[in-house]
């Protein structure tokens, strides 16, 4: 990890947390990594059941350290920028575990992309949120604004945040769909760590497809979805992990899931 990005695991939850509050949280490309390294290192820890990205107190992150950003060339073409079409940037999205962003103060910019690959978002009350782009002459720069955002509250309000790069508070956030629950700063760490033990008590298996076919589900027909989806449930029925909620069940005791 980075200076800025420390990395800690408490009883099946890794906390990934931004710390350069003295630049607002401004993501240098090396943060950046280390946020990456950090999901992939959860991923690949049988321990972890679920991800919690967060920053200090009072901030979560202003997006990329504009001092850092690197000149495209004019004669760059955007065939030779796979980097940004081969979904390496969407690694919060494909974690194939729960990953949780707890919001405390300004969300803007590339952070603001994390937070929307997230799969839950809890805000305190004095988190902001900006899809500030077009104010520096951008679009959304990992494409999650313009694809996921609208699925998440809908056309309007996406268009409506996208072109504007207007700043919403954690209860307009709240009303649109975006945060799932807004708390006092001083509880957010617990929600948020709450939030995550209980998203992640069920079957890593079985999670795994469900949060795989929720994600996808939205460039598929239905008949292509109606296909993964028999994949998966065959795959869950086989497996270890259905065995062991079906005999805990019987047994009236908590199931003991290994994802397998």
């Amino acid at each position: 990890m980075s200076e800025h990005v420390h990395y800690d695991v408490d009883e099946g939850v890794a906390t990934i947390t931004i710390d350069r509050p003295e630049k607002r949280n401004a993501l240098s490309y090396v943060m950046y990594d280390a946020i990456r390294d950090g999901v992939a290192r959860a991923e690949a820890d049988p321990e972890v059941r679920a991800i919690v990205l967060t920053g200090v107190p009072g901030q979560f992150s202003a997006g990329t350290d504009l001092s850092q950003l690197e000149k495209v060339e004019t004669e760059t073409r955007p065939e030779d920028r796979g980097e940004h079409s081969d979904g390496r940037h969407w690694f919060l999205w494909s974690c194939t575990k729960p990953v949780i962003a707890a919001v405390d103060g300004p969300c803007a910019g590339v952070a603001v992309e994390f937070a929307t690959q997230a799969d839950f978002r809890i805000a305190s009350t004095r988190a902001r949120f900006s899809w500030i782009f077009v104010q520096r002459g951008l679009i959304p720069d990992q494409g999650v604004g313009t694809w996921v955002l609208p699925q998440l509250i809908g056309a309007q309000w996406a268009k409506r945040l996208i072109f504007s790069g207007e700043f919403i508070d954690a209860d307009q956030a709240r009303d649109i769909g975006f945060v799932l629950d807004v708390v006092e700063p001083d509880q957010l760490p617990q929600a948020a760590r709450e939030l995550a033990l209980a998203v992640s008590s069920g079957s890593p298996f079985a999670l795994r497809r469900a949060k795989a076919l929720i994600n996808e589900g939205s460039s598929r027909t239905r008949d292509e979805h109606l296909q993964a989806h028999v994949v998966a449930l065959t795959e869950c029925e086989q497996s270890e992990d259905h065995r062991e909620g079906v005999a805990a069940f019987f047994e009236r005791r908590p199931a003991r899931f290994t994802g397998r």
